[in-house]
């Protein structure tokens, strides 16, 4: 079982391996975090964000 490390960024108590804890330095974010960073960076860049395709962008559109 991987141990238990806090996310640098919520805080909440997520379990990834020693290895990946060691190659981010201690940085590691739960998937919550990580997805909202990626929306983030992608809206930077000027990309749409990956959540927003077919149906769920057309009904943003319409409201």
């Amino acid at each position: 079982m991987s141990p238990l490390f806090p996310c640098c960024s919520c805080g909440v108590q997520i379990e990834r391996s020693i290895k990946l804890y060691r190659q981010r330095k201690g940085k590691v974010l739960c998937s919550t975090c990580q997805d909202r960073a990626e929306a983030l960076q992608a809206k930077e860049a000027g990309r749409p964000d990956p959540g927003e395709t077919g149906a769920s962008k057309v009904v943003k559109e319409i409201s």
